[in-house]
């Protein structure tokens, strides 16, 4: 019994640590495509919305908060806020959903090359931070705001960190602020929306970490059966 107990912690360490190699980046991380129908500028809450200016092919653009108003910077359109964690309906870092909705003709496509989540305090003090991103190319996408979006969240351990720097006593009232660059665009509007995610399904890499940890358990069981 003391020997399958410590077969058991040690199969449990293993599927933490491949936890904490997939989590390991800092950066946002790509939740799945997403049909977003309906999903225009006046039907969600979009956080940024930018545009490459002058027919090049390149934009950027971000939003923060000094405590104040929200502030701008880069190829930002009007259609940009700052708002309060508690006007989104979250409730939990885990929750929290940031959808990327390109509008490129003809499905063409799109390189996001920066994209980072700040969330402040009322007063303007940055709580949390997503830093570095790998960029991603998305080889097609739906044209037209409001039809094609690409849902990103917070992996395990930025969840974590976000839900105690930024999820503590009177959380509703903290900003969410975003910053992004993307390349390969074509002039149309580049908006960014923040929402909770519905329902409770494991993200496909939780899934993946759970059966690695059987598997380990199931040779565990196996290498014990062989010795006795």
């Amino acid at each position: 019994m003391k020997s399958f107990k410590r077969n058991l912690k040690i199969a449990l360490a293993v599927t933490a640590a491949l936890g904490l190699i997939n989590s390991a980046h800092a950066s946002l991380i790509a939740a799945n495509p997403t049909d977003v129908n309906g999903a225009g500028l006046g039907a969600v809450n979009t956080v940024l919305t930018i545009t490459s200016p002058n027919s090049t092919s390149t934009e950027t653009g971000a939003v923060s908060w000094n405590g104040t108003t929200a502030v701008t910077s880069g190829d930002t359109q009007a259609q940009t806020s700052s708002p309060t964690i508690g006007s989104l309906g979250i409730t939990s870092a885990a929750q929290l959903r940031i959808t990327f909705n390109a509008a490129e003709p003809s499905a063409d496509s799109i390189n996001l090359t920066n994209f980072v989540l700040t969330i402040f305090s009322p007063t303007g003090t940055a709580l949390f931070n997503s830093g570095a991103f790998t960029p991603i190319t998305f080889a097609s996408t739906n044209p037209g705001v409001g039809n094609a979006g690409f849902v990103f969240r917070l992996d395990d351990a930025q969840a974590a960190a976000a839900q105690t720097a930024a999820f503590g006593a009177g959380f509703a009232n903290n900003r969410i602020g975003l910053s992004a660059s993307a390349t390969d665009a074509t002039g149309g509007l580049e908006t960014f929306f923040v929402s909770q995610s519905v329902g409770a399904v494991p993200e496909p890499e939780a899934y993946g970490m759970l059966l690695s940890g059987l598997g380990l358990l199931a040779f565990i069981a196996r290498r014990r059966r062989s010795k006795g």
